[in-house]
């Protein structure tokens, strides 16, 4: 789908804040209808002031409310054009002598089973794909790049970020019949909550640059690009 994203319904999981709130208001700023998924939708009040924007509540790590979630977004649209699962958490920050099975399992339900839940969710509800096309485009990390570590540690964010990329890589085959493009994006190291501030480059510019993959007519299908465009090594 390559070309300017422009009068479309675009729906972002996680949206209320860093990278996601970034996709919400450059999405609304192209001018399109935006569903924005929302662990606390009374909390986003910038996000509910803008115009094309409806916030519906979500929390990935239950499948109960994601279920709720996309009957919610089957009753806004009978179609999403593109599907942003954005929502992530990177958890404690410890080493291999301290992480536990709890460490691991709390990165895993949110990066790498939410995302498919939230996908399959949508699909059931009929919103993706069919006569028009639907991108799901899931925001990972480089982290989770088997041929880039080279440094070791933070076993369960890289863990679970591999992970949702085999996941993304079996629905880019799954869901390719019935007209949906699943792909990956690394958003770089931004400079967000998650990260505390840190960073290399800010959520405007990660976003633009993601959103610019999105439009560049490069192939999606089963691949993952960096916010810059360059292809990802798995």
């Amino acid at each position: 789908m390559p070309g300017a994203i422009t009068g479309k319904t675009v729906v972002v999981v996680g949206g209320s804040r860093g990278i996601g709130a970034e996709f919400v208001r450059q999405f609304v700023a192209k001018g399109n209808r935006v569903i924005a998924g929302c662990r606390q939708p009374s909390q986003a009040k910038e996000l509910a002031a803008l115009e094309g924007v409806e916030l519906a509540e979500v929390d990935i790590t239950s499948e109960q409310s994601v279920e709720a979630f996309a009957a919610s977004v089957q009753q806004l649209t009978p179609h999403a054009d593109y599907v942003i699962n954005n929502a992530g958490v990177y958890g404690r920050r410890v080493g291999f002598k301290d992480v536990t099975a709890q460490d691991m399992l709390f990165a895993f339900t949110t990066n790498a089973i939410g995302p498919l839940l939230v996908t399959k969710a949508l699909h059931k509800a009929g919103v993706l794909g069919g006569q028009q096309p639907t991108v799901i485009a899931t925001v990972t990390s480089k982290m989770g790049s088997v041929d880039d570590n080279t440094s070791g540690g933070s076993y369960a964010y890289r863990a679970s970020k591999a992970a949702v990329n085999i996941v993304n890589k079996s629905l880019s085959i799954d869901l390719a019949p019935n007209n949906c493009i699943a792909t990956l994006l690394h958003p770089g190291y931004v400079m967000t909550d998650m990260t505390g501030g840190a960073g290399l480059i800010d959520a405007q510019t990660s976003v633009a640059g993601m959103i610019g993959v999105l439009e560049s007519g490069v192939e999606l299908q089963g691949a993952w690009h960096a916010w810059d465009g360059k292809v990802i090594p798995w």
